[in-house]
């Protein structure tokens, strides 16, 4: 198994539902797939997804990527070698997130973080990853100007014990 230090968060920047006929994101989930498959296949065998699990809008948790794979996620090689990739459905950058989303999420966050002796430090947005060249983070929005990171950090450090940092999840 590979060495896992880091989780990044991510949304799909895309309607959740793809309409009215698709309430979880089970259809965009796949879809998702199907894209980072047809992009991938040649020249990674196996390749499921660049997320290793996806959260719907209404909590359902998908899995992508396996664990023990890269998921090429965030733009940061180093990053990606050692993360796992948290996708949640939808267009944070224009919309707020569900309740039963943001539960699961949370929900999710914990049960990956705390197996794998991830500090809250370390549970890091896809807008604060340091560009590879460059050093510096905010190369995207990405996950977007209304993705509830200052609560999800301060539920996050609740069931922490809040013996971590503050520094991350910020907006």
């Amino acid at each position: 198994m590979r060495p896992l230090t880091h989780i990044v968060v991510h949304h799909s920047a895309t309607d959740t539902t793809l309409g009215s006929g698709d309430p979880e994101g089970t259809a965009l989930w796949a879809a998702i797939e199907r894209n980072h498959q047809r992009h991938w296949a040649k020249t990674v065998p196996g390749y499921v997804c660049d997320y290793h699990f996806g959260v719907g809008p209404t909590g359902v948790v998908f899995a992508g990527q396996p664990l023990a794979m890269i998921a090429f996620n965030c733009g940061n090689a180093r990053i990606n070698a050692v993360s796992i990739a948290v996708c949640f459905l939808g267009n944070f950058q224009v919309a707020r997130m569900p309740s039963a989303q943001y539960a699961a999420g949370v929900q999710l966050l914990r049960s990956l973080s705390t197996p794998h002796g991830i500090r809250l430090s370390r549970i890091i947005l896809h807008r604060e990853v340091p560009d590879e060249r460059t050093g510096i983070p905010g190369f995207t929005a990405c996950p977007g100007r209304w993705f509830p990171s200052a609560a999800m950090r301060t539920a996050l450090q609740e069931h922490a014990g809040g013996g971590v940092s503050r520094a991350a999840m910020t907006r």
